[in-house]
């Protein structure tokens, strides 16, 4: 019996699903196949069709999931126009994903701690950054503030960095959610003044 395109394209997103957990729960050399697919509920047949090698399995699950949280981060229905709003959803979104989400930590950590392993060439991160730099940029274009928008980015870029490592590193140094809102404004006022 052929599967369908829907059943293909839903096995392809249980992998990848079940490929950044278990790199969080298994790191570069434990998260075989194998493992992959028992957690995604495939065959390891069904994995090798998707994916030739564990890098590309990487790789791809990265680029996924990066993609997907970039359109929940930036393409909210109910975001605020305005750049300094903008800018406080954003980071508050991502600082509450980190701490709720078991699939934006597992892929945080797959970032941070598994894709430096597996990786010698940081081309693709360096153009997905870029990407989302440009993105920042351009929201922020008309806050009228002292630096360039694209400096603003930058440092907003650190900033998700540096919440990445210490969601990964020392959770519990993220802003808890009873100040998560004071201060994340803070942030915004001291990135934008």
């Amino acid at each position: 019996m052929r599967r369908s395109a829907e059943d293909a394209a839903r096995t392809r997103l249980a992998l990848l699903e079940a490929a950044l957990m278990a790199f969080e729960e298994k790191g570069w050399r434990g998260a075989t196949f194998e493992h992959v697919a028992e957690r995604a509920g495939v065959t390891r047949g069904a994995l090798h069709h998707h994916f030739r090698s564990k890098t590309t399995l990487l790789a791809e699950a990265l680029e996924w999931g990066w993609g997907e949280y970039e359109t929940r981060l930036f393409d909210r229905q109910d975001a605020p126009t305005a750049p300094q709003e903008w800018l406080a959803g954003v980071l508050s979104e991502f600082v509450r994903l980190l701490r709720r989400d078991e699939l934006f930590r597992a892929l945080a950590s797959t970032t941070v701690v598994v894709a430096p392993q597996a990786f010698g060439d940081k081309k693709s991160k360096h153009d997905a950054l870029d990407a989302w730099r440009a993105r920042i940029a351009d929201a922020l274009g008309g806050a009228g503030m002292q630096l360039a928008p694209i400096t603003v980015a930058g440092l907003v870029l650190v900033l998700l960095q540096g919440l990445t490592v210490t969601a990964v590193t020392r959770p519990d140094d993220l802003p808890q959610p009873r100040e998560l809102d004071a201060a994340i404004a803070a942030t915004v006022r001291g990135l934008l003044s």
